[in-house]
């Protein structure tokens, strides 16, 4: 049997927002994860269509962490410079850049004919 219990509360006039997040979660660990991410991914040039299924795959299997990391704070309760708008703008750049060509690879390859760019056994 799943049990789940949700709570929604107001902080009284004797706490301290930024003290009760700091306590709750390491909120520079997250921004050094988006901020990895970002350096990552930003600087990642994949050549070549197996290259570009495999960055594909990374990118979103790495940002599938990001739900189970990132509490999704308002922005009134975040560090100043949150990374986290970055981090999302250039999942979705990437992810469109490279989906096209990711399809194309993991098509070819589902159809059981050699995936375009593959290299050959010699």
């Amino acid at each position: 049997m799943t049990c789940t219990v949700c709570f929604h509360g107001r902080l009284g006039a004797l706490g301290d927002p930024a003290r009760v997040v700091g306590e709750a979660w390491d909120l520079d660990a997250v921004a050094e994860a988006y901020r990895a991410f970002t350096a990552r991914f930003g600087r990642m040039a994949p050549r070549g269509p197996e290259a570009v299924f495999r960055a594909q795959t990374l990118l979103v299997h790495e940002w599938r962490r990001f739900p189970f990391l990132d509490p999704d704070l308002p922005e009134r309760m975040l560090p100043p410079r949150w990374p986290r708008g970055r981090a999302h703008e250039l999942f979705h750049a990437r992810h469109a850049e490279w989906e096209d060509g990711a399809r194309g690879w993991f098509a070819a390859l589902e159809q059981g004919g050699a995936a375009p760019g593959a290299l050959s056994a010699a």
